[in-house]
Parts: C-alpha cells; structure tokens; sequence
C-alpha cells in the first residue's frame, strides 16, 4: 500500500481540498495509542471535514455526521498527516500522528478515486 505524505506548511490546503474532495463520503475513525489499543469514535458516518483548528496550532479537528448525529474529533499536537491510497491510486485513508504517540485514521467505507464517484452528494436529503 502506498501513500502520499502531506507537508505541514501546506496541511491547511491540503486538508481543505480533501474536506472538499470527499465532503459527504461514509467514513469511521479510530484512534490507535501508542500501545496498540483501537478505540472507534465513529463508524459509517458521512464526512463533513477536516481541517487545523488555528493557523498557529498543530490541532486538526476532524468534523463528522449528519443533520442527526455530529462527531468532532480533535487530534492534539499532529507531527504528520498522511494520506493512504488503494492499489488503484484511490484515497483509502488519512492518518494523522500525534506527539504523544496516539495515530488517528479516518478510514473510507467505499474507497475510490473521486473521478469515479457519480455525481457530487447531497447532504441536505439526511435527515
């Protein structure tokens, strides 16, 4: 597996044009610590986004649910952020580690190259 490693000058770019890319796609997440211990935040819930709390904090916060249900996730203190790709080239995952050793990872249900998707979603029919 392959992936695609984000430079932390341009994290805010780069997490906006993913928010942007994948807004409405089904995710989970799970955060990892650093002895191995998966917990799940979230499963199958539609992505809203992900992007740096502040321009001068290493916080990303990572925004899920729909009109029901909301989830926001902040990873505290990111050292790296990358995205993990398909055999096929598709973004199969972003994963984010933080200093105190914990990997977050937002996984895709479906995972597929956005060229592929039909059509944009529309997030205003989940009720």
């Amino acid at each position: 597996m392959s992936s695609r490693d984000l430079a932390q000058p341009s994290w805010r770019d780069e997490l906006d044009s993913f928010s942007r890319k994948h807004a409405g796609w089904r995710v989970s997440l799970r955060t990892t610590d650093p002895g191995g211990e998966e917990t799940f935040a979230a499963r199958d819930v539609p992505l809203i986004g992900v992007a740096r709390t502040a321009p001068d904090t290493k916080d990303i916060e990572v925004a899920l649910g729909d009109r029901r249900e909301h989830v926001a996730h902040i990873v505290a203190d990111a050292t790296a952020v990358r995205v993990e790709l398909t055999a096929e080239g598709a973004d199969r995952a972003l994963v984010i580690d933080s200093a105190d050793g914990t990997r977050t990872t937002l996984q895709f249900t479906s995972p597929m190259r956005s060229e592929e998707v039909d059509g944009v979603p529309d997030l205003s029919s989940e009720r």
